[in-house]
């Protein structure tokens, strides 16, 4: 009977514990994802307060502004000691570190990296190519330069490329009135021209003067993250194919057709403008805002000088109140 007793007693404590819950405690961050499979930390946040997407593209284009931005959009920070120094002149280029060479004032960047950038010279250029998987940061600190040939920015190839204007630095960009540095492509055909994603950010200025074409341009996404930026130039503004963000800065354009312009009609995702913030000022030969699938004005102070319309897209167009006032 004893024996039975703690045979009883045995099952009945076995019954407990499988149907007690089970808690396992950890130290490590939950990871989330945003739906397209890519990973985000739990907590990581980005200079601006709100949560950053990692740098993977799934996770640019999000409808929730603090997601639009990845990390590198961000990120206008740089290490002097190990980044790469370019320092022009009328005569040279001088480099001092890797990834980057020289053909008198003519400087083609290979290597993923970040590549701080001063001097003056009027006719020299920057070519980035890179592969498809790698980021280069173009740190301006204090340069002027002018190409007489082509664009004096030009990114032929990268996974992204950012411009960060270093605080208290004056940057200027200009080109000539004819190009005979081209692709088969009619490439490059703005003052600055990446084929891929550009991000502009920091805290200085920039004077772009576009006398041939386009004053800024990208074939992917646009993004203007800060800065004083001014364009002057013969055709549009400044240009994404596939998009055109503003998050914040100020920013003037004037120029002989469309302020900016977004002109992707082969996906149903992209082709748009989106401005969250900033101070903008438009004087146009055309449209100010110019897209094909959506134009998204939730915040900022946008004046509108503009030939054309104020606004001009076949998809949607949503302007927060009081954010465009026309001239």
């Amino acid at each position: 009977m004893k024996k039975i007793l703690i045979a009883l007693l045995a099952l009945v404590l076995a019954f407990t514990m499988v149907a007690l819950p089970s808690c396992t405690t950890t130290d490590e961050d939950t990871e989330t994802t945003d739906g397209s499979g890519n990973g985000t930390g739990a907590g990581e946040t980005n200079s601006s307060g709100g949560t950053a997407s990692d740098d993977g593209d799934g996770n640019d284009d999000s409808t929730e502004s603090t997601s639009r931005y990845t990390n590198f959009d961000l990120r206008d920070t740089y290490d002097e000691d190990s980044a790469t120094s370019i320092v022009f002149t009328d005569s040279e280029a001088a480099i001092t570190g890797d990834g980057a060479a020289a053909d008198g004032t003519k400087v083609t960047i290979s290597a993923e990296g970040t590549y701080i950038i001063s001097g003056s010279c009027s006719d020299g250029q920057i070519i980035v190519e890179v592969t498809d998987t790698e980021k280069v940061q173009l740190v301006f600190n204090g340069i002027s330069l002018m190409c007489k040939t082509s664009a004096p920015i030009w990114v032929k190839s990268a996974d992204k490329t950012s411009i960060t204007l270093v605080e208290g630095t004056t940057n200027t960009m200009q080109d000539t009135a004819s190009y005979t540095d081209v692709n088969t492509e009619g490439e490059p055909n703005a003052c600055i021209f990446s084929k891929d994603d550009l991000t502009i950010n920091g805290t200085g200025t920039l004077n772009v003067y576009a006398n041939c074409n386009n004053g800024i341009t990208s074939k992917d996404d646009l993004k203007i993250i800060s800065g004083n930026i001014t364009v002057t130039a013969e055709n549009h503004g400044i240009r994404g194919n596939d998009s055109v963000t503003v998050k914040a800065g100020t920013i003037s354009i004037s120029c002989g057709n469309d302020g900016f312009k977004a002109s992707n009609t082969s996906k149903s995702d992209k082709g748009y403008i989106y401005i969250e913030g900033g101070t903008i000022t438009i004087d146009c030969g055309d449209d100010a805002l110019q897209a094909v699938t959506a134009i998204d004005v939730v915040g900022g102070s946008i004046t509108v000088s503009a030939a054309g319309d104020t606004t001009n897209c076949e998809g949607t167009v949503s302007v927060a109140d009081g954010c465009i006032t026309e001239g």
